[in-house]
């Protein structure tokens, strides 16, 4: 993933030639980076314990000091794996996350733009309008108030209102915003209706955005199941190593590991499986 991130800069330059946030990619600060690390190293061990822990027990079946160390080996082995397989997930719940949010205030951008133009106002101005109402509604470092004073940036610097758009489409690698600054910047150049494209493209945007929640609502308990499905087999092993030492001991012998690995396996395969088939796409 450090490869990955490197290739794709988190920074690409405007069409004023500005530093500006690329949404194709998300890189953790380092707090997240710690958190997401803690999280996943400290669960992962855990459960690495659950299936592994408890080797190298003496006859009577007591902790040795070989059952410490390996205790010890196995909690940070397979939280590190852990870990490592867990923040390219992480890196894209907190991706999609970004990409939901500046659909949002996109939509609200559009929403703005629209009444403005139906005033009279011309482009410019109601970009200022666009931009103070970001302001109010966001905060003036949110997504889209960065980008509509970028905008209004380009244009007290000859920079075309179509270039803008279309900068800001291509970084974000959303359709929506795409497919707009193209329509736009046709609409614009040819002397089309801006007002009408404006508010269509708010009234399709917020339809799908409306659609996508109500997907999101509709699947949301199939999620929690999975979700508890998922955390059975942890359970189970727990109940069964609790509740039986002969069962505790035969996990600690070569065919229980083999068994163990294998279920483990078949668990992440179908957790995998599950987090695509849930994964809905806009």
């Amino acid at each position: 993933m450090g490869k990955k991130e490197q290739a794709i800069p988190q920074f690409i330059p405007s069409a004023l030639n500005t530093p500006m946030l690329n949404y194709k990619v998300y890189i953790m600060n380092i707090k997240e980076k710690i958190g997401t690390f803690l999280l996943a190293f400290i669960a992962g061990g855990a459960v690495g314990l659950v299936f592994y822990g408890g080797q190298f027990r003496d006859s009577e079946g007591l902790a040795t000091s070989a059952t410490t160390i390996s205790n010890i080996i196995i909690f940070s082995f397979v939280g590190l794996v852990v870990a490592k397989f867990y923040f390219p997930i992480r890196t894209k719940q907190l991706l999609d996350k970004r990409k939901q949010e500046l659909t949002r205030q996109f939509q609200s951008f559009l929403e703005a733009l629209a009444i403005s133009l139906s005033s009279g106002m011309n482009m410019q101005d109601s970009l200022v309008s666009t931009y103070n109402d970001l302001k109010v509604e966001y905060a003036d470092d949110a997504y889209m108030s960065r980008e509509v004073q970028e905008m209004l940036n380009g244009l007290n610097n000859n920079i075309t209102i179509e270039a803008l758009l279309i900068s800001l489409g291509e970084r974000s690698e959303i359709d929506d915003i795409r497919n707009f600054g193209i329509v736009f910047s046709i609409a614009y150049r040819a002397g089309g209706n801006l007002k009408d494209i404006v508010r269509r493209t708010n009234d399709i945007l917020n339809e799908k955005i409306e659609i996508s929640a109500e997907i999101e609502t509709a699947i949301t308990s199939n999620k929690s199941q999975f979700l508890a499905m998922m955390c059975i087999p942890v359970i189970l092993m727990v109940m069964m190593r609790t509740m039986s030492s002969a069962f505790a001991a035969s996990f600690a012998t070569i065919p229980g590991v083999i068994a163990v690995t294998i279920a483990i396996a078949m668990f992440a395969a179908a957790f995998n499986l599950g987090q695509r088939i849930m994964d809905i796409k806009g």
